[in-house]
């Protein structure tokens, strides 16, 4: 599933995607190091994360300008919501050593519920939160997030 609006679309920031699912076919996904890993210069690397799901309302919606984010679910579950909408509203500057901003909440998004074996993959500008519990309920997670910029 790809979810992008037509007017955001730009394929080659989609030039890694078969990398990235190469990569978690092929890894032991339950023992790459916390943090970050498996660095191929600035295009492509893992972070390794694994924390206790909370109210997806502590979290703000971030963006990022250099790299797409895929979201993979080695173990639990969580919500993530995501919009397409690219109008973000910055609340804050954009910081380029971790390539991250955080933005206003949008006016429409998606929830998204992931659970093991699931990923979700985030474009570029794409405002999005994490972490968020699924039914009211905790979960421990174990997630990889893969950075993949243009080539």
């Amino acid at each position: 599933m790809l979810f992008v609006n037509l007017k955001d679309f730009d394929a080659s920031d989609y030039s890694r995607i078969l990398e990235a699912v190469n990569f978690l076919n092929t890894t032991d996904l339950t023992k790459t190091p916390l943090g970050r890993s498996h660095q191929s210069g600035e295009s492509f690397y893992c972070q390794t994360l694994e924390y206790q799901t909370e109210d997806i309302n502590n979290f703000q919606f971030e963006i990022h300008e250099k790299r797409l984010d895929l979201h993979y679910i080695v173990s639990g579950e969580e919500q993530i919501d995501v919009s397409p909408d690219t109008a973000f509203v910055p609340v804050t500057e954009y910081n380029p050593d971790r390539d991250i901003q955080y933005v206003k909440e949008p006016s429409h998004y998606n929830k998204v519920i992931l659970h093991a074996g699931d990923f979700v993959l985030i474009g570029m500008h794409e405002p999005h939160r994490t972490n968020g519990m699924v039914d009211g309920k905790s979960a421990d997670v174990r997630k990889i997030v893969l950075k993949l910029g243009k080539e």
